[in-house]
């Protein structure tokens, strides 16, 4: 896996900052100075916690069971495909 750069923390961080307060991405957290791997959270109604690796080709976004479900070639595409997963059937159970 490929970490990411500080300036891409930084994007990150800007792009969940400039998103309305009732937004369904709640959160962003990642752990190191260099992570290869950061996660991004949703609300409860639209599924929880995605984890986000960087790729050669850009960036992956999987789900709750490690399945890629997205892949985007910048991080503002990040922001598309966030919004685009939809959300877990109410009936189902995490």
């Amino acid at each position: 896996m490929l970490a990411f750069t500080p300036s891409e923390i930084d994007e990150i961080d800007a792009l969940w900052r400039s998103l309305p307060y009732d937004h369904m991405w709640t959160g962003w957290a990642a752990a190191g100075e260099s992570p290869d791997q950061v996660w991004i959270f949703r609300t409860r109604a639209h599924w929880r916690r995605f984890p986000l690796k960087k790729v050669e080709t850009g960036y992956t976004l999987s789900d709750e069971k490690g399945r890629r479900v997205i892949r985007a070639a910048s991080l503002q595409e990040l922001l598309s495909a966030v919004e685009a997963i939809p959300g877990l059937d109410p009936t189902s159970k995490p």
